[in-house]
């Protein structure tokens, strides 16, 4: 037999033998990346309700979710290196957390992209890199191993939705402008790795005492931003309707779920502001990283009736997507009654008699073999999202789920009360949206439907 691969067939004998960072300067790069990570993932968050471009929405959440793993394994990794591990709080640079705080300053949409994805975004490409051209992969095989799956996936990042958010802003000013004075907060730290050339003095702040905007928007495309009807939420459950106009109303409701990463999104954003200014510990990663999953989750499931429409050719921006959910939860309830009521509606959507099984039920019995597929890993998303809320709520609800659901009860009429005093805008276009739905169900099934009683939002709850 001829000779074996040595070294486990990573590397040969010159690799092997390198120099390398030692354990102290490696924890300390790795601290770095990771407190950029989780900063990024955070600003996702800030960033995602006030955006109004829908594409930037879902971007945002993707993006988001995958910094927060990123953080969490790399934190994880710093813990196994004799090192006290970091928490979020844990600065490795003030002049690094003063530069990302310049970040949330943004003024438009085409700045905050050019802060993240134009600057900030490249950075943390070029600090992994870095890591990985200065570590032994030897003895530091671990780092070296999860390094190499981040940077794939920040490379997806950096060379797809970046390059193409690029062009998209390469003519507004303000991005331009955004872009430089970021690169130069940036430079002041010697950059994410904190190896590169300093600038003397970072340029003036144009950070203001920041407080996260957790009212949602949406761009000029979309109408009927306040429509209070309901007629999806009717139809889907009407069992004397055919299983295809219910699983058109299930398309619509797929789609309108973009309300509920606006939600968690400004949960999130509280959550952190909140825990920064309490000092010292404030909530363990892993609450931030359960809950930018299930922003991802149901950000995707908004694509999922995206999808569900372009698959039909319709003009889904033409329909009431609207905001009306998340704004009377931004408006009316602290961050913890946010989730104690996203727990809630949760948790009834499990039976099987009207929940999720139901509605994978109707896409099967409707033959949309796209809607049957999709509504599978939809059901199985918001299992994982139960499980997500309790052990994020598990402090705030010591009675389990029946406190959660008396408390949601009493929110509900809390808000339906302050509905009654202070009611959702009124759309300027709101005659031209009423009849919207029998207009889109003739779209989708080709004949018409029986007509739809009018429900407004403020009698409506969800299923309970």
């Amino acid at each position: 037999m001829r000779p074996l691969p040595p070294y486990a067939g990573l590397f040969d004998r010159t690799q092997a033998t390198a120099g390398g960072l030692d354990v102290s300067a490696a924890t300390a790069l790795l601290h770095r990346i990771a407190y950029v990570k989780q900063r990024a993932a955070i600003t996702a968050a800030m960033f995602l309700p006030s955006v109004p471009e829908w594409e930037a929405k879902c971007a945002l959440a993707l993006h988001g979710w995958l910094d927060a793993e990123h953080a969490a394994l790399l934190y994880a990794r710093i813990a196994e290196m004799r090192e006290p591990p970091p928490g979020p709080d844990d600065i490795p640079d003030p002049l690094l957390e003063s530069a990302l705080d310049e970040l949330l300053a943004a003024p438009t949409t085409p700045a905050r992209l050019a802060g993240l994805y134009g600057i900030v975004r490249p950075a943390l490409d070029r600090a992994v890199g870095t890591y990985l051209a200065m570590a032994n992969g030897l003895c530091d095989q671990p780092s070296v191993r999860l390094l190499r799956l981040i940077a794939q996936e920040e490379t997806d990042v950096v060379r797809g939705w970046s390059v193409e958010v690029a062009t998209a802003i390469a003519d507004q000013p303000d991005a331009l402008d955004w872009a430089d004075h970021l690169r130069r907060w940036l430079a002041s730290a010697g950059g994410v790795a904190g190896l590169d050339p300093c600038a003397n003095v970072p340029p003036a702040r144009f950070q203001r005492p920041y407080s996260p905007d957790i009212l949602p928007a949406r761009d000029t495309r979309f109408r009927g931003l306040y429509d209070t009807s309901t007629p999806a939420d009717v139809v889907y459950l009407d069992d004397t309707r055919p299983a295809d106009e219910r699983n058109a109303a299930l398309m619509f409701k797929r789609l309108r779920e973009m309300d509920v990463p606006e939600v968690i999104a400004g949960i999130v954003s509280e959550r952190w502001a909140a825990d920064r200014n309490a000092g010292g510990r404030g909530s363990p990663w892993s609450y931030y990283a359960g809950m930018l999953r299930q922003m991802w989750d149901e950000a995707r499931h908004a694509m999922l009736g995206q999808a569900l429409m372009e698959a039909r050719g319709i003009d889904w921006t033409a329909l009431p997507v609207n905001v009306t959910f998340s704004l009377k939860l931004a408006r009316y309830c602290s961050p913890v009654e946010r989730h104690i009521l996203l727990y809630a509606i949760e948790q009834s959507l499990m039976p099987r008699g009207r929940g999720k099984p139901y509605e994978h039920r109707v896409a099967v019995e409707s033959g949309d073999r796209l809607s049957m597929l999709f509504h599978d890993y939809d059901w199985a998303d918001e299992v994982l999202h139960v499980e997500i809320a309790r052990r994020c709520l598990r402090p705030e609800l010591p009675g389990g789920l029946a406190e959660a659901r008396r408390r949601a009860d009493v929110l509900w009429e809390r808000i339906a009360a302050a509905l009654e005093r202070d009611p959702m805008p009124i759309d300027e276009d709101a005659g031209a949206l009423r009849d919207w739905w029998p207009r889109f169900a003739r779209l989708v099934l080709d004949r018409d439907v029986a007509p739809v009683p009018r429900t407004d939002l403020k009698d409506w709850r969800p299923l309970d």
